[in-house]
């Protein structure tokens, strides 16, 4: 919420200097569901009302001997039609996703998320998705957090930036999909709104926010400081004078990844 709040704001602040970037672009998901993946088996689930994002931590202890056993009864896969999209290095791309709820066992949860193919739609079936998913799967069993983007802040919107992926992708073709897991040392759960509920996975994508060297102040957009202006320019305090600035649904299938 915090990557997606500086971007809002750069934005805004922008159009206030009379300095404003083109129009942000939003993109809706095209394509999201969520699936099922345990020790040795993905389940698709198709038909739901939800997004279910979920980690299990199961600990057995027998004879003296502590056991933990994870699994992911929900990971989101969502997908986007990027055709005519032109990414530059310029830009920034945030992928935003709400949750309707949330529960967790005390300790925090993490969301991470990963490139997958996009070879890919609702129907198809779980060969198909074997095949996209097995990249992401592996980076899951091996725990390799520099593959991953994620979010930590806790509240009901998570962002997420994919501004490299993006321009990866449009390099290759004219869609982009994602797989989203959630990360925690007991069981959590978090219901991400989908695309049919008007509220799914968005792209959000502007122009990095640019400013001219000489910052001109106007009415409502004074700094809370102590620094001294006029009604058009800024006063850079001298060197001895200090200033401070605050600031579930349907079960299509099962079977085992090779």
């Amino acid at each position: 919420m915090l990557l997606l709040a500086a971007l809002l704001a750069g934005n805004a602040l922008c159009n206030a200097l009379g300095n404003a970037p083109d129009d942000v672009t939003t993109i809706a998901a095209s394509q999201d569901l969520y699936i099922s993946m345990g020790e040795n088996r993905v389940s698709v689930y198709n038909q739901t009302e939800k997004l279910l994002c979920a980690v299990d931590v199961a600990v057995d202890e027998t004879d003296g001997n502590q056991t933990e056993t994870v699994s992911y009864p929900g990971a989101p896969v969502l997908q986007f039609d990027i055709s005519g999209l032109n990414i530059t290095e310029n830009d920034i791309a945030v992928l935003v996703l709400k949750a309707a709820s949330m529960q967790t066992q005390g300790d925090p949860v993490m969301v991470a998320l990963m490139s997958i193919g996009s070879d890919w739609d609702e129907s198809s079936d779980y060969t198909t998705f074997l095949v996209n998913i097995l990249p992401a799967w592996n980076i899951i069993k091996k725990n390799d957090a520099t593959l991953m983007s994620s979010n930590t802040d806790g509240d009901s919107i998570f962002a997420f930036d994919v501004s490299q992926k993006l321009r990866d992708a449009g390099k290759k073709g004219d869609k982009i999909s994602f797989l989203l897991e959630a990360i925690s040392n007991s069981s959590s759960e978090i219901s991400f709104l989908p695309r049919e509920s008007g509220q799914g996975p968005c792209l959000v994508i502007m122009p990095y926010p640019a400013f001219s060297p000489e910052v001109t102040m106007q009415p409502g957009l004074a700094l809370n400081s102590s620094l001294q202006t006029d009604q058009t320019q800024a006063t850079i305090p001298s060197e001895n004078t200090s200033a401070t600035i605050p600031m579930a649904g349907r079960l299509l299938s099962n079977e085992s990844i090779e």
